[in-house]
């Protein structure tokens, strides 16, 4: 059975695979910052295999353009579920 730890690995690496959080430029050649927070997940064992996860994450986007408190940077709520492996791997 996969630990607590090891599952918020395997997410982290998820999420920075589909959000791919670092300095990027716009089309109008502005910069901007991506990043993201997990904010908590759950686990249900489906058999002695595999592991469904559900997790949440908020994706910030900041750019030169961001001054607290009037702009704020912009954030994206996300709720996704994978499969997981008894070795880590998802499904």
């Amino acid at each position: 059975m996969l630990t607590k730890e090891k599952i918020r690995e395997i997410i982290i690496r998820q999420i920075e695979s589909d959000e791919k959080p670092e300095e990027q430029a716009g089309g109008s050649g502005h910069l901007a910052f991506k990043s993201f927070k997990l904010n908590g997940f759950d686990t249900k064992q489906l058999d002695n295999s595999r592991t469904e996860v559900k997790y949440r994450y908020t994706v910030f986007i900041e750019t030169e353009f961001t001054v607290l408190p009037d702009n704020p940077p912009r954030e994206y709520k996300y709720k996704k579920t994978i499969i997981i492996d008894k070795g880590g791997n998802i499904e």
